[in-house]
């Protein structure tokens, strides 16, 4: 036994474990860790089974055991495996060695010696027609006999298909598991082949049936856009003069903007350096910058090609583009300069999302107080109904026409500018060997993309809209609405549509019905979608993170009224240019029958529940995680809104582990610990209260930070007493690693019978991560402030500072920093801003917020 006695160690653990449980409550008091209490029989038994199981398997050991030691080993006889490196040459070599056994058979009748050399040329085809499969070049060699051709093109067609067999399977484990590196980076190198194949073949398609776009469409686009921008007397945005006199600040600002990729590079390779030199020039020319970017604005229609490849987050793929530099600068200027001047003209109206004034959580916080202020929007005594819509305009950037885009763009810009923006889409795209031109879809990594998208998207808001729906919510120039608010009850109630925001393609409408009105758009849509046998439930999108009984539930009515208002808004795009597909939608319906409104918005899933619905006890109930949503005019708290994390960003969290552990074969501890700071950083602070309240998400928490402390593997040591939380948790300051941790947590948890069908709260506890030593790791959500305090903190100290500044004033004094010194920290966006040094430049950036959620197009980082 001692020869097999890895064999005994898990007898030995479980043995400890019972022993431990039984004795626990012994070993207590003066007793200590006493002698034990002598309970012999449940090890007994455990040795007993073990003996009598092992025995005949240390019989058979022990028996090869002799036979090897008196016979010798059999080694002549194994095949040798094809180790995971060389299944694919393998696969290959087969493939070749069955096509030349072909190629023999045809060529039997020759002599000797040509038989080689033509077997050794036809080998060379083989690997060439391959290569211009890859690169989808056409392959056509003339003098090639027909048959030895054919052979090479099905030679060609069943490597193909293997090879793209293989590259979707390999796809599939990437995306459950943690795959080798050299793997995910062959898979990902095969992918964008794929890929642009595809695109290619759309590019193709485009230039042999295309424009999709029908003049009628377009003409009818065109007017739409014509009446509107006349309506807000929009006047349109001129070439920039030679002597502009905020040239210097946008350049400034355009420049910090490209500085800002190198500014975490330790290494730069050659290219890298050329470009950090081309950026650092202007500073000390600004005047020869700012006549060379003009004077390409003005006259450069051709461009140098762009290389693509793929940012890989394991469940989906970014294109990344990359520009020449001094390209780079020209763009980046025209950017800033488009957004400042769009800005001051108020070409893009309130709905249009990111705003540079809100983070994303604040948008969300503030749609659900939009919600709960609009007029009588919880009452259903005559069967009114509110309906949300949430989708997505469907291959949004894919579908941009050039031509179209470029006279929509001269409505509001120079027509110099817009002919540069059409022609730096209209460029060679590159990989490797493969390339071909961009002639339909926009280039999302071109410094200027996010304002031609939100201008792009504008256009389709109006088609969504209707002018005078979209005048209404925008009202005029002089006097802009708040996001969200209304001139009056009369306006609002004016039309079912009572709310709208588009975040860059993802777009949410707040419909509200009358009883007359949602009948007959049921009666329009079953006209001409009949609905016999009550089908229309099968496949309705539902939020399964929810309870069964916070879910919609699917009546046959607000389905059909779910239905109708998707099929109503779909038939206002034309489907050449966006479409809206079911399946990424999500359509909720409050009425009688449903008494939570159900929506995701930037990550968050949101339930808001009136409180005309529930019972008295059970509203003053509800737990934390909740945010309490006040109607303005009684001050009186009118509905709740309950948070989770939905399950796409708890994905991008997990894969963002994911890259930090795939990457911590060949870096420090300290970078690794800082790596996973920065990521649960990144997600606490983003989703705080949600976070703690998206029972799922503990858990991943607890699991990656399990995983992030076996980064100790690379050491070849699990023992956990060398590895004691103290190396782990302890400030770097005196000597650890600073690892910061939310696993240390008690998860609460329901119980499993009831919570599936309804919300019975918190019934009991499971422990997160636990250690030996039983000292306190603190949590990192204890220092975080929770939004919704966060957000009345905000107005409180906003107003103080407004009261303060006005005294100041009055008195014809100075703001001092001991008057603002309670204050400076706190605020969204935070008092101190108003105080950086950089503030008087920082005023001309418009658009950033946008253009920081663009920045993915044009760098490759995790």
């Amino acid at each position: 036994m001692y020869r097999y006695k890895c064999r005994l160690m898990r007898q030995i653990r479980m043995c400890k474990d019972l022993k431990h449980l039984i004795y626990y409550r012994f070993n207590t008091g003066a007793v200590g860790k006493g002698p034990g209490c002598g309970f012999w029989a449940p090890m007994w038994r455990v040795w007993l089974f073990f003996l009598r199981g092992i025995l005949p398997l240390l019989e058979r050991w022990l028996g090869n055991l002799l036979a090897r030691q008196f016979e010798g080993r059999h080694s002549k006889g194994v095949a040798k495996t094809v180790t995971k490196q060389r299944v694919e040459s393998h696969f290959d070599l087969e493939l070749q060695a069955a096509v030349m056994h072909d190629v023999l058979d045809v060529l039997d009748a020759r002599p000797e010696g040509i038989k080689q050399n033509m077997t050794k040329n036809i080998l060379q085809h083989l690997s060439e027609a391959w290569s211009c499969w890859k690169a989808n070049i056409p392959w056509k060699v003339s003098s090639l006999p027909v048959p030895v051709e054919n052979m090479v093109l099905r030679y060609v067609k069943s490597k193909a298909d293997w090879w793209t067999n293989v590259a979707h399977y390999n796809r599939e484990r990437i995306r459950g598991a943690t795959v080798d590196k050299t793997v995910c980076r062959k898979n990902l190198g095969r992918l964008t082949r794929l890929w642009l194949k595809a695109e290619q073949e759309h590019q193709h398609n485009y230039l042999k049936d295309g424009p999709y776009v029908t003049p009628e469409e377009a003409v009818a686009i065109y007017t739409t856009t014509v009446h509107w921008l006349e309506s807000r007397k929009f006047s349109p945005i001129p070439f920039p003069p030679l002597s502009y006199k905020h040239d210097t600040k946008l350049l400034i600002l355009a420049l910090e903007r490209l500085k800002e990729s190198y500014s975490v590079a330790v290494r730069l390779n050659q290219l890298q350096r050329e470009e950090l030199g081309l950026i650092e020039q202007p500073y000390d020319n600004p005047h020869e910058a700012l006549s060379r970017i003009k004077r390409h604005l003005l006259t450069q229609r051709a461009f140098k090609e762009v290389r693509i490849e793929f940012m890989d987050l394991y469940s989906y793929l970014i294109p990344v583009y990359e520009i020449e530099p001094l390209e780079k600068i020209t763009d980046a200027y025209l950017d800033q300069y488009l957004w400042y001047e769009g800005d001051k003209r108020h070409l893009f109206p309130n709905w249009i999302k990111p705003a540079d004034s809100e983070p994303p959580p604040l948008l969300v916080y503030k749609w659900c107080q939009g919600i709960n202020n609009l007029q009588g929007i919880w009452d259903t005594g005559d069967s009114q109904c509110v309906v949300m819509l949430q989708t997505k305009f469907e291959k949004f950037f894919e579908k941009i026409d050039l031509t179209m885009s470029n006279r929509l763009l001269r409505l509001v810009l120079d027509h110099n500018i817009a002919d540069y923006v059409a022609a730096k889409n209209n460029v060679v795209l590159s990989y490797k060997d493969m390339s071909h031109t961009n002639s339909h879809g926009l280039i999302r990594g071109l410094q200027f993309a996010s304002f031609v998208v939100q201008y792009y998207g504008l256009v389709l808001d109006l088609l969504l809209l209707g002018l005078t729906r979209a005048s209404e919510i925008a009202v005029p120039l002089q006097m802009p609405n708040e996001f969200i608010t209304y001139w009056d009850t009369k306006v609002e109630t004016r039309n079912p549509i009572r709310l709208y925001s588009r975040y860059i393609d993802r777009v949410h409408i707040l419909f509200r019905f009358i009883h007359e009105e949602a009948r007959d758009l049921i009666q329009r849509y079953l006209t001409e979608h009949p609905d016999p046998n009550n089908e229309n439930m099968v496949g309705y999108n539902n939020k399964k993170c929810w309870a069964r009984g916070a879910r919609m539930r699917l009546m046959k009515h607000d389905v059909n009224l779910g239905r109708s208002v998707f099929w109503d808004m779909k038939n206002h795009l034309p489907q050449s240019i966006t479409t809206l597909e079911w399946e990424n939608s999500f359509v909720s319906v409050y009425s009688k029958d449903n008494p939570s409104l159900l929506f995701s918005m930037c990550g968050f899933e949101v339930r808001i529940l009136p409180k005309i619905r529930v019972t008295q006890e059970a509203f003053s109930n509800t737990r934390g995680g909740v945010w309490n949503l006040q109607n303005e005019q009684t001050k009186e708290r009118t509905a709740v809104a309950f948070l989770r994390v939905d399950g796409k960003h708890m994905k991008v969290f997990e894969n963002c582990v994911r890259q930090i552990l795939l990457s911590s074969g060949s870096t420090t501890f300290t970078k690794i610990v800082n790596k996973w700071n920065t990521a649960l950083i990144g997600l606490m602070t983003y989703f705080r209260e949600a976070t703690v309240h998206t029972q799922e998400l503990l858990d991943l928490l607890v699991k990656c930070e399990n995983k992030i402390q076996t980064i100790k593997i690379g050491l070849n040591s699990k023992m956990p007493s060398r590895f004691p939380p103290v190396i782990f948790y302890t400030p770097k300051e005196i000597g650890g690693l600073g690892m910061l941790s939310m696993g240390h947590i008690l998860i609460p948890q329901s119980d499993l019978r009831y919570s599936q069908q309804t919300d019975v709260g918190v019934t009991h506890f499971k422990s997160g991560m636990s250690h030996e030593e039983d000292q306190l790791i603190p949590n990192l959500y204890r220092y975080i402030q929770p939004w919704e305090s966060e957000f009345v903190d905000s107005q409180r100290v906003w107003a103080e500072y407004a009261l303060k500044r006005q005294e100041a004033q009055a008195q014809n004094a100075r703001l001092t920093l001991e008057d603002l010194e309670d204050s400076w920290d706190r605020g969204t966006p935070r008092i101190n801003t108003l105080f950086q040094k950089d503030r008087h430049t920082l005023a001309y950036d418009k658009g950033w917020r946008v253009r920081t959620d663009f920045k993915q197009y044009l760098l490759c980082y995790y």
